[in-house]
């Protein structure tokens, strides 16, 4: 059965807690290799109807959501993601910044075109090393065509409100935007580039 975007949400949180009381929509077969933490929640906020302030309280109860967080590991919450998400812990691991793993990370949003047409943006793009995408073989952005502005890489209101967008202009990053009734599977071959790069870089 073809999902459809709801045009209401769908999750309403506790407030005690901020934990689902109702359930909400989310595949895990949406998720690929080394996919980042924006990129998890951007789905997960796109096939719910949620708002970026929303989603943002799902960090913690004591996380400004507009201040928010860089999202590396020791700073993020893994378990209450996890609760919240049911992702496993290791695609949550590897979702986020890791002071082990050698290149230096960017401090701006940095993403290929073509991934986010396919609603995928990797933890690997935030390598500042990295300047061509291991899938598409085109060059890594982080600014806008538009007007030139550079998103801060940090998990809040502005970076969750803008959804695939220039949180300055609102221009679209990609030519198509990812809903769950339009979501494409990630070619075989891009999961392993994404693979193997990931642990040659690892590998240091």
């Amino acid at each position: 059965m073809t999902l459809t975007e709801p045009r209401f949400p769908i999750l309403t949180l506790e407030e005690g807690s901020l934990t689902p009381s109702l359930g909400y929509l989310f595949d895990r077969k949406w998720l690929y290799p080394y996919e980042s933490l924006i990129s998890i929640l951007w789905k997960f906020e796109k096939a719910n109807a949620l708002s970026g302030n929303v989603v943002a309280r799902l960090l913690g109860p004591d996380v400004d959501p507009y201040e928010g967080l860089v999202p590396r590991v020791g700073v993020i919450d893994i378990d209450r993601l996890r609760a919240n998400l049911q992702v496993s812990r290791r695609s949550m691991r590897t979702a986020l910044i890791q002071d082990e793993v050698r290149p230096r990370w960017s401090t701006s949003f940095r993403f290929c075109r073509l991934c986010l047409g396919y609603g995928y943006h990797s933890i690997l793009h935030q390598f500042e090393s990295l300047n061509v995408c291991p899938a598409h073989h085109c060059a890594v952005e982080s600014a806008c065509r538009r007007c030139g502005h550079e998103i801060p890489y940090r998990i809040n209101v502005q970076l969750l409100e803008a959804q695939y967008r220039c949180a300055n202009c609102l221009a679209s990053y990609p030519n198509v935007y990812w809903t769950p009734s339009r979501a494409r599977p990630m070619k075989p071959g891009h999961c392993k580039a994404f693979t193997r790069r990931y642990m040659d870089r690892r590998r240091g």
